[in-house]
């Protein structure tokens, strides 16, 4: 199970609202150094599971109906930020 807190801070980079679908990419550095992964019996921390600092990317796509939704996101654990 997971501990701890997951920290996000996501920033809008990119604004297509004249493309069809309307379209916006979000920035974000996912700290995950307080979030652990331990087992649920004793709540040591899983070895092999820590976590730091990471890039993570999405695209929110505005549907017909107006609702903005999620419509891709990537975790870039290989930049950190």
């Amino acid at each position: 199970m997971r501990t701890g807190k997951l920290v996000s801070d996501p920033t809008v980079t990119v604004v297509s609202l004249d493309t069809v679908p309307a379209a916006v990419e979000i920035q974000d550095c996912l700290d995950a150094t307080g979030y652990k992964l331990v087992y649920a019996k004793t709540r040591k921390v899983v070895p092999g599971t820590g976590a730091g600092r990471h890039l993570a990317t999405a695209t929110a796509t505005r549907y017909p109906d107006g609702r903005w939704l999620i419509s891709a996101g990537v975790a870039h654990e290989d930049q950190p930020c």
